[in-house]
């Protein structure tokens, strides 16, 4: 059996004196969907920041496809095709959508033309607006142009931070679709959500996190009550 895509031993991170993580270990098998779930405050977040390279661990390994990561910065980590979809969106508010996404195939501008229109052909909405200001659209639109920016790298592990936070039903509904559909065209995805039932649809699989460490591992079945119970109990 090949080894796994994305794989974790040991990772310690924290900010400061204070730290979050305790020693995670995981595996990502390539085309594999992963929520990663867990109570706020259990490391969610922090740990999809140090597989970025946003946060430095200060022990472990982190591997992708036998290359260590640990310890890169993110614009290394970034060309190494780790790629984060953060909470924050991280968008250039006065560009135009259609500037926003070339700005996400900065490694390859050679191929910035067909990744751009295969974006388009995913996210019709953002074809019709590509000229618009990102700041004039609303927070699912936004949230839109940043899974799409994050594709025109075509990253081989995306992580995505909370997709739904903070979006009405209606972009909850239209966020899951895109979620699925990526799905469905094996990327491989890292997923913190705290909607639940969003994050089952999707999942191969679970892992709870529990004071910084992977406290359950689950198939993607996993009952919603049993996993509440594992999060908050």
């Amino acid at each position: 059996m090949p080894d796994a895509l994305l794989i974790a031993r040991g990772v310690e991170a924290g900010y400061g004196s204070r730290q979050v993580l305790f020693g995670v270990d995981f595996d990502i098998n390539e085309g594999e969907a992963v929520a990663l779930l867990g109570a706020n405050g259990s490391g969610k977040s922090t740990l999809l920041n140090a597989l970025s390279g946003f946060v430095r661990p200060r022990r472990g390994s982190i591997r992708l496809d036998g290359m260590e990561l640990a310890g890169l910065p993110p614009h290394r980590t970034f060309r190494r095709g780790i790629v984060q979809v953060s909470q924050a969106r991280d968008l250039f508010p006065e560009m135009s959508v259609d500037e926003n996404l070339r700005l996400g195939a900065w490694t390859k501008r050679g191929d910035a033309a067909r990744l751009r229109d295969r974006v388009y052909a995913s996210f019709p909405r953002l074809f019709e607006r590509r000229g618009q200001m990102v700041r004039l659209m609303s927070g699912g639109e936004q949230q839109m142009v940043a899974i799409g920016r994050a594709l025109m790298s075509e990253p081989r592990v995306l992580l995505l931070d909370e997709p739904s936070g903070g979006l009405a039903p209606a972009f909850v509904s239209e966020i899951a679709a895109i979620v699925a559909a990526l799905k469905r065209q094996r990327v491989t995805m890292v997923m913190v959500e705290q909607n639940l039932r969003l994050a089952l649809s999707v999942a191969d699989r679970i892992l709870v996190l529990r004071d910084g460490a992977v406290a359950e591992q689950r198939g993607g079945n996993a009952d919603e009550e049993e996993i509440v119970r594992q999060i908050y109990l």
